[in-house]
């Protein structure tokens, strides 16, 4: 059995669920910052480039669900969820899926983690990591616990959760230059429809790539 880590943005979805998030965050006035969908494409670019602030970032994300409770947030995010598993899952998703139905997969996402559990779940994935905010008295503190999960985070905690077992094969998927850490980290790198810096990374070591979601 190969263990299978995906990165879930743009590569098991053919979208990326927190970039919607945040819009529907700010169209439906959960988001009133001023400028706040300008931001939210300012780091769009910068995390394309590999040059995002993840702190940053994250916290922006955390500020509007400052003092809600874990349930006010939870009866918000599964409906959201549900819509966007069915617009962003496509052919590609699918097909991933399936090939590897008899393997273990989990999902590694720097997105929030009450995001990732609920695709996780609806994608029939069990094990997932995203960024994970922090609780006190059943409320969000607008405060990372920990660090982002992104780059070399990924890579830590997929570690910690191993532990002593060892493994024969894995592979991971992902899009993007900012998973440099999680690609090298495997056995075998499958990158999709990649960024530019990430294209060059994967044409010189010889790294599959998949570029079925291009459209001509």
């Amino acid at each position: 059995m190969t263990l299978v880590f995906f990165d879930m943005d743009d590569t098991l979805l053919a979208g990326d669920a927190e970039a919607a998030w945040a819009n529907y965050m700010a169209k439906n006035g959960l988001m009133k910052e001023e400028g706040c969908k300008e931001k939210i494409r300012k780091f769009d670019e910068d995390y394309r480039r590999g040059e995002l602030d993840f702190s940053v970032y994250t916290e922006f994300l955390l500020a509007p669900i400052k003092g809600m409770t874990v349930e006010e947030v939870q009866d918000i995010v599964k409906p959201f969820c549900v819509t966007i598993v069915e617009e962003f899952k496509d052919t590609t998703s699918k097909g991933l899926l399936e090939k590897h139905l008899l393997d273990e997969c989990l999902i590694t996402s720097g997105t929030l983690s009450f995001i990732v559990k609920e695709v996780a779940s609806l994608l029939g994935i069990e094990t997932f990591f995203g960024t994970d905010p922090e609780v006190q008295e059943g409320c969000y503190t607008g405060k990372v616990l920990g660090k982002p999960n992104f780059g070399e985070e990924k890579v830590r905690k997929i570690e910690n959760w191993l532990g002593d077992r060892s493994l024969i094969e894995t592979v991971a998927y992902s899009d993007s230059i900012n998973d440099l850490p999680l690609l090298n980290f495997s056995s075998k790198a499958v990158v999709l429809n990649p960024d530019s810096k990430l294209r060059e990374v994967a044409v010189s070591l010889g790294w599959e790539i998949d570029d079925s979601r291009i459209t001509v």
